[in-house]
């Protein structure tokens, strides 16, 4: 998907200018044309960096798209109309922009199912609600409950983000006290100490020394750092996507509870809209297993999309991967046996979800004495080895002016 920037003519002859997102420049003169309209300037963005600009659409955007669509839908709006309204409507331009790509494909005949698709911009979640929809004829429905549950997650991320926060700026703080004692302070106890021709104590001298260098290769210290960092976030990026590192956060002491509960969340919760949106559940499990919250639990259900064609119930193939808690077993199975599988699965979320805010900030309070911890260490480190050579100094200065 690429960026176009254009000025067009009328039949007028009026110049017109405008932009769009679309897969490339024959998309682009096919839709000026069924607008009326011949290009004659076209820019667009090179292909690396729409990439990196235009990723998957964030839970809260297609959050967003789902209530604007849904909302106009259950008004009694065509779905032209709503698609219409939608890009009018929507806070940001990127979306603003799929709206009218999705309505242009919406007249040409296409299903708004493989519109989504098209764009690789939405999940494969609400590609396949959105197909249930238009079979059933209740995609404003459909789409209504796709926007709680998109708007539930962005809401738990938001908390996660939240409680991760101060421990972030606790630990910024503390990193730039350290800088500048490294920078400012120290270099001038240091010419504070030569001009005395003092004899100090083998740390102090250690201390100084390792700030001396410090300062020496600072500019080279703080490249390297930077370049430390990218690499690690795009090594983190890329290992995300591999099953590897999906397992190490499975089994990772004093993370997995976190990552169990989010990947329950999100399983739970895709499953009472798509479940409670008329899918089967074959069909369900075969859309979560595309793109599971977590790698190494999808590996663990791959074999439960199968067991359900085989006639095998939903709590029997959850008990025989061993990946989930008897709590959550007990539920799907009282959904099963009721036929509240949807309202059973919407629970768990909830559940799960709760439980995530709580691990987190759990985690941030015990956090808040390791900094503290580290802090006494650091002013400790201090005292002894710079300070103390201060006090010495008046000390003697003091007992010489008594005498």
């Amino acid at each position: 998907m690429r960026l176009f920037w254009y000025q067009a003519v009328t039949a007028e002859g009026a110049v017109l200018s405008g932009s769009g997102e679309h897969t490339d420049i024959a998309e682009l003169v096919d839709s000026l044309a069924a607008q009326g309209l011949q290009p004659y300037r076209v820019w667009s963005l090179p292909l690396w960096l729409s990439g990196l600009l235009f990723r998957p659409l964030g839970v809260g955007l297609v959050a967003e798209f789902c209530y604007l669509v849904g909302q106009h839908l259950r008004a009694g709006a065509d779905l032209r109309l709503a698609l219409t309204e939608a890009s009018h409507s929507a806070s940001v331009a990127r979306l603003r922009m799929l709206c009218t790509r999705l309505r242009r494909a919406v007249e040409r005949g296409d299903s708004l199912a493989q519109a989504l698709q098209d764009t690789q911009a939405f999940p494969v979640m609400l590609r396949h609600l959105v197909a249930v929809g238009e079979e059933t004829g209740r995609l404003g429905d459909i789409l209504a409950v796709a926007a709680a549950q998109f708007e539930q997650i962005r809401q738990l991320r938001s908390a996660i983000w939240r409680a991760l926060l101060y421990p972030a700026l606790v630990a910024v703080v503390l990193l730039a006290s350290c800088v500048f004692w490294l920078v400012v302070v120290i270099p001038r106890m240091t010419t504070l100490f030569d001009s005395l021709n003092l004899d100090l104590p083998e740390t102090t001298v250690q201390v100084l020394a390792g700030a001396r260098w410090m300062q020496e290769n600072g500019p080279w210290l703080a490249t390297l750092a930077a370049l430390l960092t990218l690499v690690v976030a795009l090594g983190a990026r890329l290992a995300a996507r591999t099953p590897a590192w999906h397992s190490l956060l499975w089994w990772l002491p004093g993370w997995k509870r976190i990552e169990r509960a989010r990947a329950y969340h999100v399983f739970f919760s895709h499953l009472g809209a798509m479940h409670g949106a008329g899918l089967t559940i074959s069909r369900t499990l075969g859309v979560l297993l595309q793109q599971p919250a977590n790698l190494h639990l999808g590996r663990r259900l791959a074999r439960l999309s199968q067991g359900a064609l085989r006639g095998q119930s939903l709590s029997d193939g959850l008990a025989g991967s061993g990946a989930f808690e008897r709590f959550a077993l007990s539920l799907v199975r009282l959904g099963e046996s009721t036929g509240t599988l949807d309202q059973q699965s919407q629970r768990l979320s909830e559940h799960y979800a709760q439980r995530v805010k709580q691990q987190i900030d759990t985690g941030s309070r015990l956090f808040e004495p390791v900094v503290l911890l580290v802090l006494a260490a650091f002013l400790l480190l201090i005292g002894v080895t710079l300070l103390g050579p201060v006090y010495e100094l008046a000390a003697k200065a003091s007992a010489g002016i008594l005498r």
